[in-house]
């Protein structure tokens, strides 16, 4: 079982309907959630303290930065933080190197596959994903 603090995530997701929907998803599966709408909002939350060890981002974000622009400057502010990318476009992270600090997901996504994917981040367990 995971302790209360890696419990806690950063879901990022410009989509409001998705947003809520993968939010009550983890929160179901006993995540304690917070949400931000865009890169912005996200840095702002970590930059203030938010301890959340895995952020779930969307890799398209709308209009400013996108996910994978946020994960640049996560990791720049906090190297340890692993990085959930979920998108509906395999092809938007081509190219990308990738540790094992991050992880893709490709939508449409099961609830349980998102929370089992948090769990083995949060734990270090994941190997990464090939470059």
């Amino acid at each position: 079982m995971l302790s209360r603090q890696n419990h806690c995530l950063l879901l990022v997701e410009d989509d409001d309907l998705v947003r809520d929907t993968v939010s009550l998803m983890l929160e179901e599966e006993g995540f304690d959630v917070t949400d931000a709408a865009d890169a912005a909002e996200a840095l702002r939350l970590v930059r203030d303290g938010l301890d959340a060890p895995v952020i779930v981002t969307d890799v398209d974000l709308g209009a400013g930065p996108s996910g994978t622009d946020l994960a640049d400057a996560l990791h720049r502010l906090r190297p340890e933080l692993r990085i959930i990318f979920i998108t509906g476009r395999g092809g938007s992270l081509a190219g990308r190197r990738r540790d094992e600090r991050e992880a893709i997901l490709s939508k449409p996504f099961e609830g349980d596959a998102l929370s089992r994917l948090v769990r083995r981040m949060a734990r270090g367990e994941w190997d990464g994903c090939p470059s």
